[in-house]
């Protein structure tokens, strides 16, 4: 018999990044415990020392997408000194966490189980467009344009990703200033 060996390292993130490329190749639905664990070349017991099964799995990976996400986002909002440009910032750095992980964007938003309201990435946007549309606008701005312009800001960034990934539609070889141009072309 074939014993697997013993693995060494960050067990639970190289079963997340394996189970990631199993269902972007095969589908959720194929998914099994014992099939991550082939994936990851461990035992069939190891990934239940992370996971309580499938579905804990499947939370946890839009968790560790999640955490990851809600990071970048927050380095963006730290670094950024200029107020004016801080959505933009935004938008950018959301587009690109995505272009360099596509495997993150397929599963994420494939998944039926986000809250938008309660999404962390989607809390630190909206609180930083409210607050910057309502510093550009004062008090003209009434609750629906917030309300449509945040909605309007958040569909450019969930969809721009994808269409960066699509071969002849985003210049890739000057990705920064594509996505800044299409990023540009909303005025808020």
């Amino acid at each position: 018999m074939n014993k697997k060996p013993y693995h060494h390292g960050n067990l639970k993130q190289e079963l997340i990044e394996k189970g990631l490329e199993y269902v972007d190749r095969f589908g959720v639905e194929s998914l099994s415990m014992r099939k991550l664990a082939d994936s990851a070349g461990v035992s069939c017991a190891a990934p239940y020392a992370h996971f309580k099964n499938k579905d804990d799995f499947l939370d946890e990976v839009q968790n560790y997408i999640t955490e990851q996400l809600t990071a970048v986002l927050k380095e963006t909002t730290a670094a950024c000194t200029d107020r004016s440009k801080l959505l933009r910032e935004l938008g950018r750095s959301y587009t690109l966490f995505f272009y360099e992980n596509p495997l993150y964007y397929q599963f994420l938003f494939n998944r039926k189980k986000i809250d938008i309201y309660a999404y962390p990435p989607f809390q630190l946007f909206l609180n930083t467009a409210v607050d910057t549309l309502r510093h550009l606008h004062g008090e003209d701005i009434s609750e629906d344009d917030l309300r449509f312009k945040t909605i309007a800001m958040w569909s450019l960034v969930l969809g721009l990703p994808q269409i960066a990934l699509m071969e002849g539609i985003i210049n890739t070889d000057m990705l920064d200033a594509e996505i800044d141009s299409v990023l540009c072309a909303v005025k808020i």
